[in-house]
């Protein structure tokens, strides 16, 4: 079975537990392929938690190299509305 390209906008502790279940096989037949941000400084985390994860700062540009099937978009909770 082909796994499903997923690229994920944002970063935050929730990005980083949503890995760990795919990579714990809690999630399956996903590969996350990508990780943006528009924080440029968020790369130095994300490469420290998954080096083999190439981090975007421009989400056309992820869009464009990664053949990505899905995305999954994080928003830290105050953008939500009430």
């Amino acid at each position: 079975m082909n796994l499903l390209r997923l690229g994920i906008v944002g970063w935050n502790q929730e990005v980083n537990d949503y890995i760990s279940f795919i990579n714990d096989g809690l999630i399956e037949n996903i590969d996350v392929v990508a990780i943006f941000d528009k924080d440029i400084s968020m790369k130095r985390i994300v490469n420290y938690h998954y080096p083999d994860i190439p981090f975007y700062h421009n989400y056309k540009e992820m869009m464009d190299c990664e053949n990505i099937e899905a995305v999954l978009s994080f928003h830290p909770s105050l953008l939500h509305s009430r």
